[in-house]
């Protein structure tokens, strides 16, 4: 039992003890790069072409050859990993996302990485398609346009009437604001609809009368 233990721990020591060759490291790089066409590939398909940003997938891509180069240079130093893991704890980042999809893109651009730098090649494949398959089913298939404000502005109109029109309407909404006053008022929605039904939608609420303007606005998140 004892010869045993000793012998996996050897075989743990020299994997991590392993000295990365420019070979070796090459071919991880290559690997990577496999790996990184199947996640462009797979963000484009799952996601609309408003909603395709080519600077993230770039990104995606940049992120996906550094974490190689990371896992290359640390995994042949214990002591120069764990510096390296302090050292990233204390980074923050602060960047927007509009998708909560983004974020697996991104883990799974890291995955790439620690894939290729380990040499875990089949594991890597197996993960590329597998994600790639849950990433493009989950696309919006309703034809959505991103999430954007719709500001309703008038004096002499029902707000029960207004609000029947928001719920019969395709896609998804919720108040974000409401300003009553005296004599007029402002509404507020977060609307996620189907591109062809946004114009369908305002003048439906127009015809209500007494509505002075509606104003259908990008998102902060959708802006810069």
């Amino acid at each position: 039992m004892n010869i045993q233990l000793k012998e996996n721990f050897d075989q743990l020591a020299g994997a991590l003890t392993k000295q990365a060759t420019a070979e070796g490291t090459l071919f991880s790089l290559g690997a990577a790069l496999v790996f990184a066409g199947i996640l462009c590939a797979a963000y484009r398909l799952a996601n609309t072409k408003m909603n395709v940003r080519p600077q993230f997938a770039v990104t995606l891509v940049v992120l996906a050859f550094v974490s190689t180069i990371l896992m290359s240079l640390i995994r042949s130093n214990l002591a120069l990993s764990l510096g390296m893991l302090g050292a990233l704890s204390i980074v923050r980042f602060r960047t927007n996302i509009r998708d909560p999809r983004d974020i697996g893109f991104i883990f799974w651009s890291m995955a790439i990485g620690i894939a290729a730098a380990t040499e875990s090649y089949a594991i890597g494949f197996i993960g590329c398609f597998v994600l790639s398959a849950v990433m493009i089913a989950t696309k919006n298939k309703a034809g959505l346009s991103p999430s954007m404000l719709l500001v309703i502005r008038g004096s002499d109109t029902d707000l029960q009437q207004i609000q029947d029109v928001m719920e019969r309407a395709p896609g998804c909404s919720r108040v974000k604001a409401k300003n009553v006053l005296a004599e007029s008022f402002e509404l507020v929605y977060e609307v996620q609809l189907p591109q062809e039904e946004e114009n369908g939608m305002i003048h439906e609420i127009f015809e209500l009368g007494g509505i002075d303007s509606v104003n259908l606005l990008a998102s902060n998140t959708q802006m810069g």
